[in-house]
């Protein structure tokens, strides 16, 4: 049986198309950050909260301007793996991972690492993370390194099933008020073996 889906390295012309992938999510689980203490002595502890209605992200992802230009510009480099999920029939596409090396501390960053929400749980997330573990251990790093949020619970959990451990979190990233929008940014890596 052929394999509806391939990925290849990203084109030019694959930029203005990413606005086709419909990378949003709907949860009714949220990753609640409740604070340990005070002071540098103080921590964070994530919780598992049902909400009700779910939280849902819808085009919050979506591929704007802004992001289409951003990628076009590590697009440009040498120091970044760009690559594609494509619909085999219609040449869709219909995924991306987006990663760049960070040469100061030897590792790889995600910034993007997406799948249209009707290609999901096929296994092309699992393979964009072996293709940039592949790229990484090629290239020497030491780790591979993303950001995710607190109410996107199935990407965390797709993160943690590939090994990914939580190693950090940013209260205030976002807004001065993300704890209390329960959208706290938080950091994983896994090392490159």
């Amino acid at each position: 049986m052929i394999d509806p889906y391939y990925i290849r390295p990203l084109t030019e012309w694959d930029i203005p198309k990413l606005i086709d992938i419909r990378p949003g999510f709907k949860t009714n689980v949220i990753l609640q950050v409740q604070r340990l203490g005070e002071g540098y002595t103080g921590g964070w502890q994530l919780v598992e909260v049902e909400i009700d209605p779910p939280y849902e992200k819808g085009h919050g992802y979506d591929f704007d301007a802004t992001e289409r230009e951003s990628i076009r510009g590590r697009f440009a480099q040498d120091n970044t793996l760009l690559e594609v999920v494509v619909e085999r029939d219609s040449e869709r596409v219909v995924g991306i991972v987006d990663v760049e090396e960070r040469e100061w501390n030897s590792t790889a960053w995600v910034w993007n690492l997406m799948l249209d929400e009707d290609v999901r749980s096929r296994g092309l997330g699992n393979r964009l993370v072996q293709r940039t573990m592949a790229w990484a251990k090629k290239r020497g790093l030491r780790a591979v390194m993303l950001e995710t949020q607190t109410n996107n619970v199935p990407a965390c959990r797709f993160y943690a099933r590939m090994g990914f451990q939580l190693v950090g979190i940013n209260e205030v990233l976002y807004t001065n008020d993300d704890l209390q929008n329960n959208e706290v940014a938080i950091f994983w890596s896994l090392p490159v073996r």
